[in-house]
């Protein structure tokens, strides 16, 4: 019997700490192994959303690897580059048991401009999503 693997995405903000925390106190719970996930925009792909993408990766991999290094469950670190965000999580997720996923809580303009990976992740995962709000938001 294949272990049970659960996802977790982090853009690595205050704001996808709870998921982050979330996930990891329910694999220790379950049992279950955890994937700690970043994805970064390709600045070929997306270049008005890209910044430093080697440096982005680097830095998100040392953070996840510093993550599952505290961790009291087994961790792996998957740290990917693409242009569409929520539907690299979404890939990540298959074959999980649940993706955990932060959201910022933006609402009226803010939301609008900037829209909202936690809701296309939503409508894309193939895995059920346990979404965590953010802490100013809570």
């Amino acid at each position: 019997m294949k272990a049970m693997e659960l996802v977790v995405a982090t853009d690595l903000s205050p704001a996808a700490v709870p998921a982050v925390e979330h996930a990891l106190q329910w694999a220790q719970k379950l049992g279950a192994s955890v994937t700690l996930l970043h994805v970064v925009h390709d600045p070929e792909l997306a270049p008005a959303l890209a910044t430093d993408v080697p440096g982005d990766a680097a830095n998100a991999k040392r953070a996840l690897d510093a993550i599952a290094a505290r961790s009291a469950v087994p961790c792996r670190v998957d740290v990917r580059t693409a242009d569409d965000v929520a539907a690299a999580i979404a890939a990540a997720a298959r074959g999980a048991a649940y993706l955990f996923v932060g959201t910022h809580g933006r609402s009226g303009f803010q939301r609008l401009r900037l829209g909202s990976i936690a809701t296309k992740v939503l409508r894309q995962s193939p895995a059920p999503v346990v979404c965590m709000p953010s802490p100013a938001t809570a």
